[in-house]
C-alpha cells in the first residue's frame, strides 16, 4: 500500500508536501500544494482506512498517520506478518496468479518494515503451500535441487496449472464426443469422418451443413470404428 499511495503524489508532482514546507514556499502556493497532496492520498484509500485519517487535512500529517498505522516496525506487527507468511495456504481451485499476488503482498509488507525474506525461503514457502492437487509436482520442484529460485518455481507451477487445465478440457471434450452405437458399444468421434462434408469429428446427421434423413444417419453410423 505504501508504494502505491506514495506514487500518486509523485506522479502529480505533489510529493514535496509529504515532508512539510521545508522549501519555505509562499504560503498561498504551499497551501494549494498541501491540499492537492492530501486529496490525492485520500482518493487512494479504502473506506475502512479513510475513517482513521478523516480529520487530518495536511498531506504530511496524513502520510505520517498512515505510516504509523500500517508500517509500524514493532515486534507485534512483525509477528503478525510472519504468521501470515508461514500460514498462507492455497485452496484447490484458486488461480496461481491470484495466490502469488497474496503471497507477494505479504512479502512486500514484511520487507517494508525491514524484514528480509530470502529468495529460497519464498520459493520453499510457495511449494509447501500448494494444495493436494499439486502434490505430484512438489518432489519435482525440490528433489535434487541445491538451491531454489522463487521465479523459477513460480514459472513451473504456472506451466503445470496450464497443463492441468488443458488435460481437463481434453477429457471433457472426449466425453462429449463419445456416443453409443446401435450394438451398445461406444463410438468415439475421433475415429470417424462425416460422409457429407468429409470432416472428422462428427456424424453426417450432426453435420453443420444441414439435417440428413434417418436412412443416411444409419449409414453414417455404420462407418465408424467401434471400441
Amino acid at each position: 500500500m505504501e508504494v502505491q499511495v506514495k506514487d500518486v503524489p509523485i506522479q502529480s508532482g505533489l510529493h514535496k508536501a509529504l515532508k512539510g514546507n521545508t522549501s519555505k514556499m509562499e504560503a498561498d502556493k504551499w497551501e494549494e500544494l498541501d491540499l492537492r497532496a492530501a486529496s490525492a492520498i485520500r482518493l487512494c484509500l479504502a473506506k475502512n482506512v479513510l475513517v482513521n485519517v478523516q480529520n487530518l487535512s495536511s498531506g504530511k500529517e496524513l502520510w505520517e498517520k498512515l505510516e504509523g498505522l500500517y508500517q509500524a516496525k514493532g515486534i507485534l506487527n512483525q509477528l503478525l506478518l510472519k504468521e501470515q507468511f508461514h500460514n498462507l495456504r492455497m485452496d484447490d481451485g484458486t488461480k496461481i496468479s491470484d495466490y502469488l499476488s497474496n503471497l507477494n503482498y505479504i512479502i512486500s509488507e514484511l520487507e517494508s518494515i525491514e524484514v528480509k525474506i530470502d529468495d529460497e525461503d519464498k520459493a520453499l514457502r510457495l511449494i509447501l503451500s500448494l494444495p493436494p492437487s499439486y502434490n505430484h509436482l512438489k518432489p519435482v520442484l525440490i528433489n535434487g535441487k541445491e538451491s531454489l529460485s522463487f521465479e523459477e518455481v513460480a514459472t513451473k507451477i504456472i506451466s503445470e496449472e496450464r497443463r492441468m487445465k488443458s488435460d481437463e478440457s481434453t477429457s471433457s471434450s472426449s466425453m462429449l464426443l463419445t456416443r453409443s452405437g446401435a450394438n451398445g458399444k461406444k463410438i468415439h468421434a475421433k475415429n470417424f469422418s462425416c460422409w457429407k462434408c468429409g470432416m472428422p469429428g462428427h456424424l453426417k446427421r450432426n453435420c453443420p451443413g444441414g439435417a440428413v434423413s434417418e436412412k443416411d444417419s444409419e449409414a453414417s453410423a455404420s462407418n465408424v470404428s467401434l471400441v
